[in-house]
């Protein structure tokens, strides 16, 4: 299954896929402005951060994907939640890898960040660009 994101701002994935789930927007304790948007759609969730226009307009863009749901699968071992950690670091071995993340990897322009379980198998990938 794909999420299949075309988009990078908020209003444009909003038209393409349609109204999520749930919709929760993030303010800054200490001033109250809006910093971020976060949309929960079936097995992912999809986190915005806010980028203020010359007008003072709020523009979202896309900042990271979490996948939750062990239907999307990434990359050409089509890795996903329940995939083993063994595998994953076989999958990445050449790959650099994120320096202050402990199981992220860099491939390409893109890092995933993978969080493991008890048992050592992924319980959830996080998909963003790296600087």
């Amino acid at each position: 299954m794909r999420a299949n994101i075309s988009s990078f701002f908020y209003k444009n994935i909003i038209s393409n896929k349609g109204n999520p789930l749930s919709e929760h927007t993030k303010f800054d304790p200490k001033n109250g402005q809006e910093y971020a948007k976060e949309l929960l759609y079936p097995g992912y969730r999809l986190f915005f951060m806010n980028k203020s226009s010359a007008n003072n307009q709020n523009d979202y863009f896309l900042a990271n994907v979490k996948i939750t749901d062990d239907n999307y699968r990434i990359g050409s071992e089509k890795t996903g939640i329940g995939t083993s950690k063994p595998l994953v670091e076989k999958v990445y071995k050449g790959n650099k890898r994120i320096l202050d993340i402990r199981d992220g990897f860099i491939d390409g322009d893109t890092w995933i960040d993978y969080r493991f379980d008890k048992k050592q198998n992924i319980s959830e990938i996080k998909i963003y660009y790296g600087p």
